[in-house]
């Protein structure tokens, strides 16, 4: 919270329409004030809230409280804390929920990979692979997977949401050389993609969203962990290929795969045209307000004419 903001109780109208919204739910996760205290005028609502959650607990709602102030509420008034997950430490949550890389999260990605039936992914599980890391609603995929049946395509996506909307669209269209992924990319494209047992000819890494609520931050959207992996799975002759209508995004990707890619891959070769024919949601949006695309190519092998999906 602010130091200028003013905080106020909730009120019983308030209470009610977060309880018709929350009688819905299976899972709630409550975060409460972040450097504030709470005083005696301003807990009833609180307390209330408290009494809310105990009653939805007890109907096999899995409730999560996070944050000292939210966790000292439930300690105070619930008479059934032992069916809350409590987590006083709100920092770290909200670390995770931005989508920082925290080390431990990323150690259990590592000691629990995916175990994928790739036969039941793809009609032709051998066939060479594409990735997309952060596939978003899969327009660009899909509509690769529509045109290269010669192919397979691996969207990996955090939102679930996404993912599910992605896979349902592939089955109604009958596109069996398209499959989608809910998962960390940064923590585990290593152990999804060295599953495979074709080769891994094209990673697309397309329009990352800078953090632009923190300049620190803003670079972070790729990890070495995830450089190093591309770098290595990459079969000779692929490509990574990378664009953005921020340019500065792309330079500093080309920048941390020529740091961390261990040599394997050749300089940068920036493009006027996404080479493929087929756009993501964000490249048209970009284009019909006639604002410019940033594209770039790099090479594991020293020519371009290796590239594999030349002639799409």
């Amino acid at each position: 919270m602010k130091d200028s903001w003013q905080p106020f109780d909730i009120g019983p109208r308030s209470l009610e329409e977060v309880r018709s919204l929350l009688e819905q739910c299976q899972g709630i996760i409550w975060i409460g004030p972040t450097r504030y205290m709470f005083s005696s005028q301003c807990t009833n609502g609180a307390s209330k809230l408290v009494e809310m959650l105990d009653e939805l607990s007890q109907r096999h709602c899995n409730v999560t409280v996070v944050g000292k102030m939210a966790c000292n509420a439930v300690m105070k008034d619930s008479v059934s804390v032992m069916s809350y997950h409590m987590i006083a430490n709100a920092a770290v949550v909200w670390e995770f929920l931005k989508d920082r890389k925290l080390p431990g999260v990323m150690a259990l990605d590592r000691a629990y990979p995916f175990e994928i039936n790739w036969s039941t992914a793809y009609r032709d599980p051998v066939q060479q692979l594409v990735v997309d890391i952060g596939s978003g609603n899969g327009l660009f995929l899909l509509g690769m997977a529509k045109r290269r049946k010669d192919l397979n395509f691996l969207g990996l996506e955090i939102n679930q949401k996404l993912v599910r909307c992605c896979l349902d669209t592939a089955h109604q269209s009958g596109i069996w050389n398209g499959y989608f992924i809910a998962t960390n990319a940064t923590s585990t494209f290593h152990s999804i993609v060295s599953s495979y047992p074709g080769e891994l000819t094209l990673v697309s890494i397309q329009c990352p969203n800078p953090d632009f609520n923190n300049p620190e931050h803003r670079w972070r959207m790729l990890q070495k962990s995830l450089v190093e992996a591309v770098a290595d799975l990459l079969a000779p002759g692929g490509q990574v290929f990378v664009q953005s209508d921020v340019e500065d995004v792309v330079w500093r990707i080309e920048k941390l795969f020529l740091k961390y890619g261990k040599g394997k891959l050749t300089q940068g070769v920036w493009v006027e045209e996404n080479p493929f024919g087929v756009r993501s949601d964000w490249e048209q949006h970009v284009i019909d307000r006639r604002d410019p695309m940033y594209h770039l190519l790099l090479s594991k092998s020293s020519s371009l004419n290796d590239f594999r999906m030349a002639g799409v």
